[in-house]
């Protein structure tokens, strides 16, 4: 009885042992603890409330995307990453993403594009003084052909390559050691092969907001991008 008793009792051990060892391990998403504060006008209410919202919380990120008051072409990031009213409302954030809306994508001539680049060099001085946080700069929506012509979308096509390699080339070279400034491709991302806005995510000919397929496919390769960075 008492040898029963004791084969029973360790039956019922290595049945718990192997039950604690069958039991999955969940793992913390990438995005946990991470909140994120998205600058846009209203191209991205686009993207945000059809498919960026969704995939960032679906990975572990909370996030904030109200409709910024002021301005976000190209010329306009420097002042307000230095204007104190801005930082008391995203300066808790840990990610600070931000984009101009769908007109900067008409990028005139040789002479602007090397303005938009100026400006945004201008811009290290502001991610070296914010180490813990990420910053992540989007490219220009892309346009319609309608509104737009191959000149420009070569352009915006330049200006988005130059934003992913040559700037963040520029940014460690300058402040050796950083590594929170993370590019998002936005026109490549939402563009046909000759740059401009692709069929599939175009609302009207005549309009540069996309139609809610472009939120989903921003959400998705956007999460991926954030996730790849953080796991390294």
């Amino acid at each position: 009885m008492r040898r029963t008793i004791i084969k029973a009792t360790m039956s019922c051990f290595f049945v718990a042992v192997f039950a604690l060892v069958a039991m999955p391990i969940l793992a913390a998403k990438p995005g946990s603890n991470k909140k994120v504060f998205f600058v846009h006008h209203s191209t991205g209410q686009i993207y945000w409330d059809n498919g960026m919202k969704s995939a960032l919380n679906n990975n572990g990120y909370s996030g904030k995307a109200p409709w910024w008051s002021g301005g976000t072409d190209p010329g306009d990031f420097y002042g307000l990453f230095t204007d104190y009213n801005s930082w008391s409302t995203f300066g808790s954030s840990d990610i600070l993403i931000f984009k101009s809306c769908y007109p900067a994508s008409a990028i005139t001539s040789k002479t602007m594009l090397r303005q938009y680049k100026t400006w945004y060099k201008e811009l290290f001085s502001i991610y070296k003084n914010h180490p813990n946080k990420l910053f992540v700069p989007m490219s220009t929506p892309p346009l319609p052909k309608a509104i737009t012509n191959i000149k420009e979308a070569e352009r915006a096509i330049k200006f988005d390559t130059w934003l992913a390699t040559t700037y963040v080339a520029k940014y460690k070279e300058a402040y050796p050691g950083r590594n929170n400034l993370l590019p998002y491709r936005l026109h490549k991302k939402l563009m046909n092969d000759n740059g401009y806005l692709a069929g599939k995510y175009v609302v009207d000919p005549y309009d540069g907001h996309p139609n809610a397929k472009a939120g989903v496919r921003v959400g998705n390769t956007l999460v991926n991008v954030l996730n790849n960075y953080f796991a390294d």
